[in-house]
């Protein structure tokens, strides 16, 4: 069978949201002995310089100017800002709330993305079933993340980590679009999702080092141990560089609200990942929120009948 265009974003997005799904298991895994803003320079600095090694390796590295020339604000508020600076609201929030509920919140950046994607990339089509498959997503992922304990939300003791939590993943969800937008200017440039995806990655890294050289973490910089290393460089370079490298690649062929409706597996395959590598049991609710979500994914990426076949055979 031909796989079309699309199916190929959608395959590659699927491997994008696996990949993503190890960082929280990689975070708890580390949480005792390297500090959140360490990890965050860690997993931007060496994913963005292994970008760059396959840039190197490909022999390709125009454009790489013109992309920050040509749309110097965006690409600033998309690298430092969005990718940066939300990734220390939502590790600063996580503190002020509990673990669970903050992934529950931040899983909401689907509704983000839909709503930038209407007014910025003008991805206006099957609004209602986007948004009807957008709630389906989150319910199904809030249920598996929270085993129906939904106390956290609305306690006083938690508002404030949930409020920056919440933040964190509006202000991200900027980062996919703004990058589209660019790719849509840019669409010459070879390889932009290598070049995209590098210079992000590096740039992102500048707010994170203003932060890190006035906390208790720059005591410890460089202070670990060798399995403690092999996980940092997983991050970076499988979840963080690998991942961000797959998800431009993806978004190159669909919409960004469509293509990023996959992100509502990333629960689910966490919970797989945790089960193999901190042998933590799956509740029967994840078949639960296994069902709801694959209805919500079939929702937000449901096509007009001139489409409707290039999506369903994917499926065959």
């Amino acid at each position: 069978m031909k796989i079309g265009n699309k199916n190929h974003g959608y395959i590659i997005l699927l491997t994008a949201v696996f990949s993503w799904s190890f960082s929280e298991i990689i975070v708890k895994l580390l949480q005792s002995n390297v500090g959140v803003l360490s990890l965050s320079f860690f997993r931007f600095f060496i994913g963005g310089l292994f970008l760059f090694l396959i840039l190197l390796i490909r022999n390709d590295l125009k454009g790489i100017r013109k992309i920050i020339r040509n749309n110097l604000p965006i690409f600033l508020i998309s690298s430092c800002f969005v990718l940066g600076f939300s990734n220390i609201i939502y590790f600063i929030g996580v503190t002020y709330t509990e673990a669970n509920i903050a992934a529950a919140i931040y899983t909401t950046y689907p509704i983000w993305i839909t709503i930038y994607s209407i007014f910025i990339l003008n991805e206006r089509e099957n609004l209602k079933f986007k948004f009807i498959g957008i709630i389906f997503g989150i319910i199904g992922a809030t249920i598996l993340i929270t085993q129906f304990n939904f106390a956290g939300f609305v306690s006083l003791e938690y508002l404030w980590g949930n409020f920056l939590v919440l933040s964190g993943s509006i202000i991200w969800s900027l980062y996919s679009v703004l990058g589209k937008k660019i790719q849509l200017v840019e669409h010459n440039i070879t390889n932009y999702a290598l070049k995209y995806g590098m210079l992000t990655s590096l740039f992102a890294c500048i707010p994170i080092i203003f932060f890190l050289i006035y906390s208790s973490d720059i005591k410890y910089f460089f202070n670990y141990q060798l399995y403690e290393w092999f996980w940092i460089f997983f991050l970076g370079i499988i979840c963080t560089g690998f991942g961000i490298w797959l998800l431009f690649e993806g978004i190159s062929r669909l919409e960004v609200s469509k293509g990023m409706s996959f992100a509502f597996l990333k629960p689910i395959f966490a919970s797989i990942l945790s089960f193999f590598i901190l042998s933590e049991i799956p509740s029967p609710i994840l078949i639960i929120s296994i069902a709801i979500i694959i209805i919500s994914i079939f929702l937000i990426n449901k096509n007009t009948d001139s489409h409707k076949e290039e999506f369903s055979n994917f499926f065959k």
